[in-house]
């Protein structure tokens, strides 16, 4: 495998992550720590959204500082994410986008659906089918399998789904390293 040198994470920080927010930090950083990237791209959305570059020992604080309130601004929040992590996979480096989620859209203002799915299909040209990982998590496994199937742009060969158990959390995270 080669090494990656760039991840962008697009976290979702909505209120209802709250009660898995924990382990699904855990799983974030056990994610970094396995692939040790140069920079990391990363973006928290709720009601709003913010994206920054920072080292992995930043990102790793930053995802330990994290608190989840509002609601869920996915389109801006990831379209974000993919649209700043294009230009290094463009420059030839090996990136990967990691998406966590366990809602629908509700609070975009700046993206929409066709936004999204522009971003990603440009960034699987650019670094691979594979390059975006997407992680849905729901109250049972069928809520989380409709969730995969209505999130824009997802490919399921390349995403899992989870239920709010910490060991489905924690499954779902290791299918995609």
């Amino acid at each position: 495998m080669s090494s990656i040198e760039v991840i962008g994470i697009a976290l979702d920080l909505s209120g209802s992550m709250t009660s898995i927010l924990s382990d699904v930090v855990e799983e974030t950083i056990g994610l970094l720590d396995k692939f040790e990237p140069q920079s990391v791209i990363f973006c928290e959305f709720s009601t709003k959204f913010h994206c920054e570059t920072m080292t992995l020992t930043e990102a790793k604080q930053k995802l330990k500082a994290v608190k989840a309130a509002g609601s869920t601004a996915m389109y801006d929040g990831v379209t974000t994410m993919l649209r700043e992590l294009l230009p290094n996979a463009t420059e030839g480096k090996n990136v990967l986008a990691i998406v966590v989620t366990d809602g629908l859209e509700n609070a975009s203002i700046l993206f929409d659906r066709n936004d999204l799915i522009e971003a990603k299909t440009k960034l699987r040209d650019a670094a691979g089918a594979n390059s975006i990982r997407e992680i849905c998590i729901s109250e049972t496994a069928t809520q989380a399998t409709t969730l995969l199937h209505s999130t824009p742009g997802l490919r399921p060969a390349s995403s899992s789904t989870a239920t709010r158990d910490r060991h489905a959390i924690r499954k779902a995270f290791r299918t995609m390293s």
